[in-house]
């Protein structure tokens, strides 16, 4: 796998669209499920790049056609969500509010997102492009491409 070809501007558009996306509706689900007030839902843009890079590396190395990258992306975003959620509201966690394990099992069996869920990232994923669009200009999907050449030389 090449993961240069990833790094192209509109697939770092479509990467991040997709990323935040899957983000955004994970923290909601998290926030439904606990009543939780004072979250931001904006992702990290270098997290979400280095995110979207490690799980390109690791799939490579799986070197397995029958993994759909966009499956993989959206729990890995979930995942992160989970990470950031937990980290916000420890205190949740040691109430036993929310229980996070079974959350993370939910991801990696490929069952959290649900159909409601997925309508969502649906029935908004174009108003995503279209924010991106506006952020990953020629001059940073440039600037992002040489970052990543220069991951791959180490």
């Amino acid at each position: 796998m090449n993961i240069e070809k990833h790094f192209q501007k509109n697939e770092i558009i479509n990467k991040l669209a997709k990323y935040e996306l899957f983000y955004q509706v994970t923290l909601g689900n998290l926030i439904s499920i606990t009543n939780t007030k004072d979250i931001d839902y904006e992702i990290e843009f270098q997290l979400a790049l280095g995110s979207i890079y490690e799980l390109l590396k690791d799939l490579r190395t799986l070197n397995d056609d029958s993994i759909s990258f966009d499956e993989e992306l959206k729990k890995q975003a979930a995942m992160d969500a989970v990470q950031y959620f937990a980290n916000k509201n420890l205190q949740i966690l040691k109430n036993g509010d929310i229980k996070i394990e079974d959350i993370v099992n939910h991801i990696n069996d490929g069952i959290f997102f649900n159909e409601a869920m997925q309508v969502i990232c649906d029935q908004n994923i174009e108003q995503q492009r279209s924010k991106w669009k506006e952020i990953i200009t020629d001059k940073l999907a440039n600037a992002i491409l040489k970052s990543i050449q220069e991951l791959e030389k180490n």
